[in-house]
């Protein structure tokens, strides 16, 4: 099939200008997410370099050749800070090396007026930094549960486009108008790249419209004081702690904790001091329950979160959770904390929240800085639920 070279060039123009405004107006929307402003760098330098490509049929070389290609490197380059950025990292100056390396290329004569040298070495360095794009998505996976794969996918095919330019294209000039790189191979490459440029365009604003959804789904799920999860995660947990006690055939615990006279540690010392007093309760308990385990703030100073074993083993954790709150004293304030335990291998983590609520108030009507276990009977058995008392006041 023949394609019109200059006709895909004058498409490739508009389309690049056109997707240089949306990225403009996409990263100002955006707070000015610097993934989509490295993006749109990107894109702008792309359209400048493909102008400058033109230039060739007018018979310039240095401007297509030497500045025309380094735009090129630029843009991949920035197209790397954004990934780098996207994935939580520092841009660097990795982005530098296409162009450097062009740069110094073209000092040199044999380099310069061979046109298969220029066209080996930059589908070298394409395929590098679209190969250093693949690893950084790799590792951003985590936070991309949808377009993890489109982007692949997008990444590999335009990697694969410049191995088989290697292998396939003539690197003969046919001096036709407006081609970038000036062989029989130049209008395959015009229509991938604003294919490419399309799909990588509209991949970017996906993958940061999920980064941000993913986000604030996070945020709904945490409590804005502590950090740790808040009612909702705990209770969306809990089916998977429940499936998880099922085929482990372990107990399932619910463990409630509540500070001791906290009103009164606000009304003397201020709220501040008492949101102090919570920060290092939580500090306390995620240092001491397994990472597996899920720690909540219920509201106000209570607190709970969903245990996976033995009862022993949750008793033994919530002890040393007491003794560690006792001695902890941050800014000389003394607080302890009374902890109700529910434990059971039929029951449904709402139920075991329930019998936990139970044993909590026991353990407050105690004398408070003590732990309450209940044990409840097996459903399909017979028998009393059991309720036992671990901690005494210190």
């Amino acid at each position: 099939m023949a394609l019109d070279v200059y006709t895909l060039f004058i498409c490739e123009l508009y389309v690049l200008g056109f997707l240089s405004i949306i990225m403009i107006f996409a990263w100002s929307g955006a707070q000015y997410d610097r993934v989509l402003g490295y993006t749109a760098i990107a894109i702008m330098a792309t359209m400048l370099a493909v102008w400058l490509s033109s230039l060739r049929s007018e018979g310039q070389q240095f401007l297509p050749i030497a500045v025309g290609n380094m735009l090129v490197m630029l843009a991949y380059g920035m197209l790397l800070c954004a990934f780098r950025v996207f994935s939580g990292r520092r841009p660097g100056f990795s982005w530098l090396f296409g162009a450097l390396l062009w740069a110094l290329l073209c000092c040199f004569p044999s380099f310069y007026y061979s046109m298969p040298k220029r066209i080996m070495v930059s589908c070298l360095l394409c395929i590098s930094y679209t190969a250093a794009l693949i690893i950084l998505l790799t590792r951003s996976r985590a936070c991309l549960q949808i377009t993890f794969w489109p982007a692949q996918l997008l990444l590999w095919f335009h990697l694969g486009f410049h191995l088989t330019r290697m292998c396939f294209d003539s690197k003969t000039p046919n001096h036709s108008h407006g081609a970038i790189g000036g062989t029989a191979f130049s209008g395959y490459v015009i229509l991938e790249s604003i294919l490419f440029v399309i799909g990588l365009t509209l991949t970017i604003l996906a993958m940061v419209n999920e980064r941000t959804q993913i986000r604030y789904k996070q945020a709904s799920l945490r409590d804005p004081l502590t950090s740790v999860w808040n009612r909702r995660a705990l209770f969306a947990q809990a089916g998977v702690a429940e499936k998880q006690s099922g085929q482990q055939q372990k107990m399932l615990a619910a463990l409630v904790f509540d500070l001791d006279h906290f009103k009164s540690i606000n009304d003397r010392f201020g709220h501040n001091q008492g949101d102090r007093v919570l920060l290092d309760f939580c500090r306390v308990v995620e240092k001491i329950l397994p990472a597996e385990s899920t720690f909540s703030r219920l509201g106000g100073e209570e607190f709970a979160a969903i245990f996976v074993g033995d009862v022993q083993k949750a008793q033994a954790l919530c002890e040393e959770i007491r003794l560690l709150a006792m001695i902890s004293r941050p800014d000389n304030i003394e607080y302890t904390v009374s902890i109700g335990i529910a434990a059971g291998r039929t029951h449904s983590f709402t139920s075991l929240m329930m019998m936990a609520d139970k044993a909590l108030y026991q353990a407050k009507a105690g004398g408070r800085n003590r732990i309450e276990t209940f044990l409840p009977a097996p459903r399909r058995a017979a028998g009393n639920s059991i309720l036992v008392g671990m901690a005494t006041i210190m």
